[in-house]
């Protein structure tokens, strides 16, 4: 027994030596940047700031954020200016559409709200100025998901009577329907606040509230991932919350690893076109809501009286893979819609033709650039008069 005792503590020794020398040379070498590892930097200061209401972009009890009503930012070289009812443009509207005048409203996010151009480039801006007679009004939101692009048009677009609502969805949106805290999804983001999500509920969709009353709740990382992390797609335990044993860089890695095997972060890779496809592929539940959402969302503006469009925004993923491979992953999306006489306007289709001639880098970027606006606005601007004329009356 002495003997098999001396071989036991032996043995656990030279794995004591082993981990120490192993967390020595982490330290030494450090084969992952010290941020890249579990738990993840949690952005304290920006929530504070939020909760200061000293943000481009404020928290929203019901839909999670909104920009702030008539307020300006820049950034990047551009101008970005909400009017008071805090929709991205140069002007106030009448809640009651002017006489003479079609009245379309866009929701949406970024490239509905046409981050990165100025809003004289926006397609909104050239769908307005191409098809004369008409106003159209942009709702859209940075970082919203198509749930809260709907939950908009319930809580203040509708009050605008538009004739005609134009639904935008891009092809990662498919991503944030299951979503529920943004760090969860993208942690190197900007965008630091918590949504609303659907669930699939037999047939239909379940509305899971935000349940966040005050942005100073979000401060606390461990009531987030409490609150929060259940039902969120992207949730993986601990990723902000730090574990008793992190004080070894070992845990940490360890931990990391499991987390980068689980999903691919922005910090650790660019492409997402596989993930994306994956989604469309599957018909999972990331499919199944975005799609149901993007139904019902059409359903609801229908039965108000407009004509509802989704309209499909391609990204340089999905415009590269067009024109090179004539390709779409989100095609049984597009499908669905129409068995269910859902209309849509797939514009990645003119912008691969015009990649094709002008290049793709002239078209996108991280978003459209100003040709890319205006081939969207064009685009737009042809087709939608015949398809709106039962609501918005003839061109």
């Amino acid at each position: 027994m002495r003997g098999v005792l001396s071989r036991v503590i032996l043995v656990c020794a030279g794995l004591m030596l082993a981990l120490v020398v192993a967390e020595a040379g982490l330290r030494l070498t450090r084969p992952i940047p010290s941020q890249y590892l579990l738990p993840l930097h949690y952005k304290q200061e920006a929530l504070q700031r939020i909760a200061r209401d000293e943000t481009y972009i404020k928290f929203d009890s019901t839909l999670g954020w909104v920009p702030t009503p008539g307020s300006e930012h820049e950034g990047g070289g551009v101008m970005y200016r909400t009017n008071r009812a805090g929709l991205r443009a140069e002007r106030e509207y009448s809640v009651v559409p002017p006489a003479g005048s079609r009245r379309v409203a866009a929701f949406g996010e970024s490239f509905t709200y046409c981050e990165e151009v100025d809003v004289s480039d926006c397609w909104v801006a050239q769908l307005e100025h191409a098809w004369a007679g008409s106003e159209v009004l942009n709702f859209g939101v940075p970082g919203y998901g198509p749930d809260q692009a709907w939950l908009r048009y319930e809580q203040e677009g509708r009050a605008y009577r538009p004739c005609a609502v134009l639904i935008g969805y891009m092809i990662e949106n498919i991503n944030r329907v299951v979503n529920r805290f943004r760090p969860f999804y993208e942690p190197a983001g900007g965008l630091v606040l918590s949504k609303p999500r659907f669930l699939v509920d037999g047939p239909g969709l379940r509305l899971l509230p935000n349940p966040v009353t005050d942005p100073r709740q979000l401060e606390d990382p461990l009531w987030v991932e409490t609150a929060l992390g259940p039902d969120d797609r992207w949730y993986f335990p601990g990723v902000f919350v730090a574990n008793p044993l992190d004080v070894f860089q070992l845990v940490r890695l360890g931990r990391t690893s499991i987390y980068r095997r689980e999903r691919e972060d922005y910090e650790f890779t660019r492409e997402w076109a596989d993930e994306i496809s994956d989604a469309y592929r599957s018909q999972g539940e990331a499919y199944q809501v975005a799609g149901r959402v993007l139904i019902e969302f059409a359903r609801r503006v229908r039965n108000d009286g407009a004509t509802p469009i989704v309209v499909v925004f391609g990204s340089e993923i999905e415009i590269r893979a067009l024109h090179d491979h004539g390709q779409k992953s989100y095609a049984p999306l597009l499908d669905w819609l129409s068995r269910e006489g859902i209309v849509t306007i797939d514009v990645t289709d003119n912008l691969a033709q015009q990649a094709g001639r002008s290049g793709t880098s002239r078209i996108v970027e991280n978003h459209y650039r100003p040709l890319g606006n205006k081939t969207v606005g064009l685009t737009l601007s042809y087709r939608l008069p015949a398809l709106t004329r039962a609501t918005c009356g003839p061109a």
